[in-house]
């Protein structure tokens, strides 16, 4: 039985592990070391599942869905943002559609069921040997249910689920082979329509923001989607625009 027909048809080959410390550091490798084709690496669970920098992914057995699809550039290359951007909309278009619930973007890679976090999305830029770009990493985390053990206590009051019941073997395995290769899908659409879906369920969209890139900090009030799909802000200063950072809501 193929467990995962679509992406068998976009001609993606699919590694599956009960465990592993990151599939997206199990794709980087591959990667690095000079993977041509497209190929997606998925895990039943993560010993050190990650986002954003300093920052880990609770991905325990049997609760979540958890998948990287490497991205030779042998294959063809594609704007950081737009990766991010479209991976994001594949996974709340899919997720929608089997959970049924109101999913929001949250810029840049972050989905949402009310005020809390149920998915994230970690695109990471893969080097070779010689220090050449070889490729991107794109990873999905899903929280399709609670875990038995309850989230960690410093996250429980941030993440939630997407469903309040156990998600099969199947369809878990059916998420993914739906989110990946919708992603590819959205890759080959008119990049306005993708943009405009992610515009329409931006979780950002009317609140009051800070901003942090690492190197500084600013507040102000979310403006726009840019057409580049870069974060644009209305600062006591004038207009600010990011590509990348980390964003939270004041209260």
């Amino acid at each position: 039985m193929n467990d995962f027909p679509r992406l068998s048809a976009a001609g993606v080959t699919v590694q599956s592990f009960d465990q592993v410390t990151s599939t997206n550091d199990l794709t980087k490798q591959r990667l690095a070391t000079g993977a041509s084709q497209l190929f997606l690496i998925t895990a039943a669970s993560q010993r050190a599942g990650r986002g954003k920098p300093g920052r880990t992914f609770f991905s325990p057995a049997g609760s979540g869905a958890y998948f990287t699809l490497g991205l030779p550039f042998a294959s063809g290359k594609q704007p950081a943002a737009r990766l991010t951007v479209t991976a994001a909309v594949a996974a709340a278009t899919v997720l929608h559609e089997h959970f049924h619930q109101p999913i929001t973007i949250k810029w840049v890679n972050d989905l949402y069921v009310g005020n809390r976090k149920a998915v994230g999305i970690l695109a990471e830029m893969v080097f070779d040997n010689n220090n050449r770009p070889a490729g991107v990493a794109i990873g999905w985390g899903i929280n399709l249910f609670q875990p038995a053990d309850q989230w960690p206590a410093e996250i429980a009051k941030q993440v939630t689920a997407l469903s309040n019941q156990p998600v099969s073997q199947r369809e878990r395995l059916a998420v993914i082979d739906e989110v990946a290769a919708r992603f590819l899908d959205l890759l080959a659409q008119p990049w306005p329509a993708v943009l405009t879906v992610y515009r329409n369920h931006q979780y950002l969209s009317g609140k009051r923001l800070v901003v942090d890139t690492g190197a500084e900090r600013i507040s102000g009030q979310f403006e726009q989607i840019t057409d580049e799909g870069f974060l644009c802000i209305r600062t006591a200063c004038g207009h600010r625009v990011f590509s990348a950072g980390t964003v939270r809501v004041r209260e």
